[in-house]
């Protein structure tokens, strides 16, 4: 048991079996600030420090404070520490959150040195901020008036100004703002804590300063530490260099409780769109429930939330699709408050049927607690939470970075922060209630008899991001005609000593601020996939034998080689239809309740795997990704089998149901990966490979199915023909490679079961069919509802006839966090920019929530420009290679190694191929990133780009599109 330690009071110590960790909780004695620390052998380290952050408006002063922090500090005068560790660490996961009551600072690295490094910036960035004495600060990441001549028109600018700009831009996003506003009339949850764009601008400097002073103390704080690590040191240096410079204090960030609502409430709200068309209203009910502090309802409640609207057979959302309300239907249970919010959503609904989406809930919810929940439906809900909980595959990701994350659920409001750790228990209770009526007695408590409940309607309106941004523009003219011709004067002289102040490189005692480490700490050997191939009556095995805790991975590679051009997209669309139709064996319904009853989880994937040696050429391939425990092998690989080789396509109905739930599905994620739609669609135009991921996955993809959807009557003969058709590549067994990821002693098992149900398939010989592709040029304007844009520039460097080097993967860190980073986020307000060059060749540079069109393209013009001048001090080359390293050795789980194992044996790249790469990042030198300028050059002379953008960015720049399309 861990003894006191100097300083702190140690209040608690519990080994949680559900983690293999002993827990010890920590008081510091003078300051009160509160550590737990979850000791583990684990070598993957995490710290974290939050506070509670409960913010008074909109104004986005804690978002903005999360962004401020980092931009330099008492030890680390740098402008921006936060990008120069990005540049320089062996980081596995460096970044910072705000949430509506909190802001998490989390850090997580393998390495000891580069852990401590990592703590004691981030320290000293949340405790001793420049912010105090440099408003420049809050000017760059907050907001700003921007003037830079008498005569221009005003603007604001500002990263979190910019972001909040984009992160309202979906109409789902506009609801849940909405939503939280709504429920909460007289808490902290009323306001939007990241910000609301018109409210940011009326942040002051000295509420700004305000709002740090007061929560931004030990005695508010909640530090977390997980991983093997000396305990008694790490809090002494805490204590030392950090705590022991505060006395307590007394933080009133309490988070109050809002009293329940008398009556349910009905709220009206609008979203922009671009045309008017028929039924674009979403409609939602949302209820108030219980407290997150309260696990066991918490996890009862989302096995409800997944139950009746996330399967197919979930009866509410199967009652809301059948009664034609909305063209999709889904649930959200937000569980980051004090009191958690469950929510259920249609989307596209006519004006005719808003009431009667609260009716039918009404009546299913009724009609559920009357008959009871199905119990197969209940107990598959059950064991996928419970396959969640134990398998706990974060995907590369520090087990206590979630572990920390998760206790805040908990600790913040004052309870045990360890009630998040624990799970075997909760399991069990739930298990042995799902009979006595609990999960129905939930239904009628919170939803059916719950009062603190808002119905909400979210209206479309033609034109309302430019009617808002028209509006923002006449204040800002409003503001400078009422100022005075000095007040404009300096506004002009303030907005270039700030330019200024930005183009002022750190000194370089400011750089040498930032510890490194040596480059023979760094491992120059690669990372590399562990597996052998084998052979089984003519069928490959891509095999990883290694400890998965019991659970077998099995993924199925379907080779698409010599299917026709018109049967791609039908195949795109089963990526979302199988598993949800009715086959031979099962009805849909029944087929979703086995497969949560059997299966860990089941994914469908298409996508091109790009031949490195030979950019002409790629695989495409249909992806079945398959997760079990291992004493369910026989039904996993049966339940494989029946959804590919015996799927039915009669009910068209269903079929037109899950089209409208595609269709519903991709415009949701159209705000938020805008950066994707706009490089993606440009790389279809000149690669191959990306024109089969675009025709079968991307915005071309999407047209195809909104196409079908608006004129289903007369196309759906046609349809169900092609998508027989497609499903036909399915049954041949020679099209098939599996991929094993499961414990050495099940291996030959897992291959004779797969095998088994393979033997049953047809043998035919695929035909290779050439799919003619020709190159075209493009300048495309995509036009989106939204406020921000995402511009894409680039080209294929091997076409030109330049060769792939390692040392563009260096190259990429340098552009993406120094040059790109500068002049695309610092300067002119997007919310990131980044870089990336492909060993297929292809080779963009694209902006993520960016403000501007031209002046980005400008920028990227610029790039060969900048690498051709290049001159890296040696510490400048170590910090790149450093973070470049960093980024290449994110750790493997079992389900990530093996899969990864797998592409590289698909697409034939050997270790050998790997290590080439990483040498020649070690070996990069100033010579060989200039040489890099030719290349880029030629690239960007060939003048490709595509903008996703807004309604109103891409009409003002229409000279620079050849083609422009509404989305």
């Amino acid at each position: 048991m861990e003894q006191k330690v100097k300083g702190y009071t140690l209040l608690n110590t519990e080994y949680i079996k559900e983690i293999d960790s002993n827990v010890h909780l920590y008081e510091h004695d003078c300051t009160k600030a509160k550590i737990l620390y979850m000791q583990s052998e684990d070598p993957h380290k995490t710290f974290g420090i939050a506070f509670r952050t409960p913010p008074h408006d909109s104004t986005g002063v804690a978002h903005i404070i999360e962004h401020s922090v980092l931009c330099g500090s008492r030890k680390f005068p740098l402008k921006d520490p936060f990008i120069e560790l990005s540049k320089g660490s062996l980081n596995t996961y460096l970044n910072a959150m705000t949430y509506p009551d909190k802001t998490i600072y989390p850090i997580s690295s393998q390495n000891d040195a580069d852990f401590h490094n990592l703590m004691d910036v981030y320290l000293d960035a949340v405790f001793f901020p420049n912010i105090y004495k440099n408003d420049y600060i809050l000017m760059q990441e907050g907001w700003r008036y921007h003037l830079e001549n008498e005569n221009d028109p005003l603007e604001y600018k500002g990263v979190v100004y910019n972001e909040m700009k984009g992160a309202f831009s979906s109409p789902e996003e506009v609801g849940f703002r909405k939503i939280k506003e709504a429920l909460f009339p007289d808490t902290t949850y009323h306001n939007e804590s990241g910000g609301a764009p018109e409210a940011i601008v009326d942040l002051t400097y000295e509420d700004f300063l305000a709002f740090h002073k007061k929560y931004y103390h030990p005695s508010n704080s909640y530090i977390g530490l997980y991983g093997d690590m000396n305990i008694e040191e790490v809090l002494t240096f805490i204590d030392e260099e950090y705590l022991s410079h505060f006395e307590y204090q007394e933080v009133d960030s309490k988070v109050a409780m809002q009293k329940p609502f008398d009556t349910p409430k009905v709220v009206d709200t609008y979203y922009s769109v671009a045309e008017d068309r028929p039924n674009q209203l979403y409609v939602s009910a949302n209820w108030v429930v219980g407290e997150t502090v309260d696990r066991e309802l918490m996890v009862g409640l989302s096995i409800l939330e997944y139950l009746l609207l996330e399967t197919p057979a979930s009866p509410l959302k199967k009652a809301l699709i059948k009664a034609g309300i909305g063209e999709d239907v889904f649930g959200a249970f937000q569980t980051h408050l004090k009191q958690p919010i469950f929510s259920v959503m249609a989307k596209n609904v006519g004006e005719e049927n808003k009431e009667r989406f609260y009716e039918v809930i009404d009546t299913t919810l009724h009609t559920l607690v009357k008959e009871g929940i199905p119990k197969s439906l209940l107990q598959g809900a059950l064991q996928v939470k419970e396959f969640e909980l134990r398998e706990g595959d974060f995907k590369g990701y520090s087990k206590g970075l979630l572990y920390y994350i998760g206790t805040m659920k908990s600790w913040i409001y004052d309870e045990d922060p360890n009630i998040y750790l624990r799970y075997e228990d909760l399991i069990d209770s739930l298990q042995a209630k799902k009979d006595t009526g609990y999960f129905e007695e939930l239904i009628e408590k919170y939803l059916l008899n719950n009062s603190h409940h808002v119905k909400m309607m979210i209206h479309p309106k033609v034109g309302l991001d430019a009617a808002i941004e028209e509006k923002v523009q006449k204040k800002l003219e409003a503001i400078k005609a009422s100022w005075t011709p000095e007040q404009i004067k300096a506004c002009v002289e303030k907005t270039r000593a700030f330019n200024q102040m930005q183009k002022e490189p750190d000194s370089p005692e400011a750089l040498l601020s930032i510890p490194l480490l040596k480059k023979e700490e760094l491992d120059k050997e690669s990372m590399f996939p562990r597996y052998e191939t084998r052979q089984k009556e003519g069928t490959s095995y891509i095999i990883t034998p290694i400890f998965t805790n019991q659970i077998a991975y099995i993924n199925y590679f379907i080779n698409l080689e010599g299917v026709p051009d018109k049967s791609l997209p039908y195949l795109g669309m089963l990526v979302g239809m199988l598993s949800k139709l009715d086959t031979a064996s099962y009805d849909y319904e029944d087929l979703s309740m086995a497969i949560d009853q059997h299966l860990g989880g089941i994914e469908f994937h298409i996508q091109s795997m790009h031949d490195v040696k030979n950019p002409a050429a790629y695989k495409k391939m249909f992806v079945v990704k398959t997760k079990a425990l291992i004493d369910e092998l026989k039904d996993q690989v049966k339940l494989v089998h029946t959804i590919m080789n015996e799927t039915l396509f009669e009910d068209r109905n269903r079929i037109r149901e899950i089209i409208k739930e595609m269709k519903s599905m991709m415009e949701m994620s159209l705000s938020s990966e805008g950066h994707k739609i706009a490089y993606s669609m440009l790389l279809s135009s000149f690669s191959p490979a990306e024109a089969f991921d675009e025709t079968t996955k991307g915005l071309s993809f999407y047209q195809t199915v909104r196409e079908i959807d608006e004129n289903w009557d007369a196309k759906q003969d046609e349809v169900i023909e092609n998508l027989k058709e497609a499903y036909q590549f399915f049954m041949n067994r020679k099209r098939y490679t599996i991929g094993l990821t499961v414990d050495e002693e099940r291996v030959t098992e897992c291959m004779d079961c797969t095998y088994d149900a393979l033997s049953k398939l047809e043998e035919e010989e695929i035909v290779e069919h050439k799919i003619p592709f020709t190159s075209h040029s493009m300048k495309m304007g995509l036009i989106y509802p939204g406020n921000v844009n995402y511009v894409a520039m680039g080209y294929n460097f091997k076409k030109l006839g330049f060769d792939y080097h390692g040392g563009l993967v260096l190259l990429k860190s340098i552009l993406s966090m120094d040059y790109l980073w500068n002049e695309v986020r610092v300067k002119n307000g997007a919310y990131g920019c980044f870089a990336d060059f492909r060993k297929s060749g292809n080779m963009f540079f694209v902006s993520y929530r960016d403000p501007n069109v031209e002046k980005t393209l400008d920028i990227y013009r610029q790039i060969p420009e900048y690498v051709a001048s290049l001159e890296l001090s040696e510490r400048e080359l170590l910090q790149y290679l450093i973070g470049t390293i960093s980024s290449m050795d994110f750790p493997y789980t079992a389900s990530t190694e093996g899969y990864t194992a797998q592409v590289y044996a698909l697409v034939g790249t050997t270790k050998e191929d790997i290590q080439s790469i990483r040498d020649d990042i070690f070996n990069v030198d100033n010579e060989i990133l200039r040489s890099f300028a030719e290349p880029i050059k030629k690239v960007l002379e060939q003048d490709q780009y595509c903008v996703f953008g807004n309604t109103v960015s891409i009409p003002q720049n229409e000279t620079l599109f050849e083609e422009t399309l509404k989305i």
